[in-house]
């Protein structure tokens, strides 16, 4: 069973990229609109991409008893992509135009929320209800990108990569806890 602090440590990794990213446009980009948007977005599509892993998850779980250990293996792989990318030290981009409005904004909540989705199909496996756990995973990402943009604005771009290595040891311990 999956305790709400298990939600949360789900929602703390899974908000690592989209802390990153925020890091990455607050240096440049740090207006209170610049807040808003960026929040909102990651905080809905990391509500959203869990949501729809849940119903993925369900559906397999009527083709296979042991969903729990591909839950495990789902989470076993967010968290080493997670370390490997934290490896890699790439650098912040500085954006020339502003990434928080149009197709950029959307293309990267798409590309933070994709280990959500991930999550969400290990979520099915829980009793307790999807959409307030996938709450609980958008508001803490929401308030990460906050965190992120006023982190941009005022620190140096080092602190991404201990986020990631943080974020990927949350998610291996979750997924050793479906194993055991």
């Amino acid at each position: 069973m999956i305790s709400f602090i298990d939600i949360l440590g789900i929602a703390v990794a899974m908000s690592i990229d989209a802390f990153c990213v925020s890091v990455c446009i607050g240096v440049k980009y740090h207006q209170p609109k610049h807040y808003l948007r960026l929040g909102g977005s990651f905080g809905f599509f990391q509500f959203l991409m869990p949501v729809l892993g849940a119903v993925a998850g369900r559906v397999l779980l009527g083709y296979t008893d042991n969903l729990k250990y591909l839950a495990a293996f789902i989470l076993f792989f967010v968290a080493f992509n997670m370390l490997r990318e934290g490896l890699q030290h790439k650098e912040c981009r500085v954006y020339l135009s502003d990434p928080t409005v149009g197709l950029s904004i959307i293309m990267l909540s798409l590309a933070t929320s994709m280990d959500a989705l991930g999550a969400g199909i290990s979520l099915a496996l829980w009793d307790g209800g999807i959409v307030s756990a996938s709450c609980i995973i958008g508001v803490v990402c929401m308030c990460f990108a906050f965190g992120g943009v006023h982190m941009g604005r005022s620190s140096s771009k080092y602190i991404g990569h201990y986020a990631e290595y943080a974020g990927s040891a949350v998610l291996a311990v979750i997924g050793l806890k479906f194993i055991f």
